[in-house]
């Protein structure tokens, strides 16, 4: 589910840059899906960090979803070490072809994974499909808040100054297709955010 890379090098970045983020982005999904049990689908889940926040403030079960092994094999001792072996699944699968029944999810959540996928309109029907009736997903990408991405931006762009470029190509086409996509799926309603926490779809169904 994300950009080829290195799942070290990647899971470095996670925990020593972005950690920050993803309890502030725990809470915003609890907030706004008030979803805080049942069966939750992190897609392109990379090594878990923001499934394990989830569950850290919920009772969620997370089936962590990568199409990488590594990653997967990553967030599964991370889940670990946070005593989650019993509210946790690892799937290896595609976006596009999501190995789940239908109606089998309470909730589907996934940071920083959609402009990679290949076929927006597939990959986003496939979450509806795997969805309970009235679950929701909270799809997009950000930073949890303005001064989160304002310190994240400064430090990744010392390291180095063209960290943002793989995104840049994807994110403008995703924005604009997808009010188009979501109302084509018709989930029983959706709503875009796009403010200082970052671009987001919820969807229920």
């Amino acid at each position: 589910m994300k950009n080829s890379t290195n799942p070290q090098s990647f899971d470095q970045i996670v925990r020593n840059v972005f950690a920050p983020i993803y309890p502030v982005i725990a809470e915003q999904i609890v907030d706004k899906t008030a979803i805080t049990s049942g069966r939750c689908l992190d897609v392109g889940c990379g090594t878990g960090a923001l499934g394990i926040a989830l569950a850290n403030i919920t009772d969620l079960h997370i089936s962590f979803f990568d199409q990488s092994e590594e990653m997967l094999n990553l967030a599964s001792g991370y889940a670990a070490a946070h005593n989650l072996q019993d509210r946790s699944a690892f799937i290896r699968g595609d976006i596009h072809a999501i190995p789940l029944i239908d109606e089998d999810v309470h909730l589907v959540i996934s940071r920083g994974s959609s402009p990679f996928w290949e076929d927006w309109h597939k990959a986003y029907s496939e979450i509806i499909r795997v969805l309970k009736p009235g679950g929701m997903a909270y799809v997009g990408g950000g930073f949890g808040n303005a001064k989160l991405r304002d310190s994240i931006v400064q430090t990744m762009s010392e390291k180095n100054p063209d960290w943002r470029n793989s995104f840049k190509d994807r994110i403008k086409p995703e924005r604009d297709a997808l009010p188009g996509i979501l109302a084509s799926l018709r989930p029983a309603h959706f709503n875009i955010i796009d403010d200082e926490s970052g671009f987001w779809a919820v969807i229920t169904k």
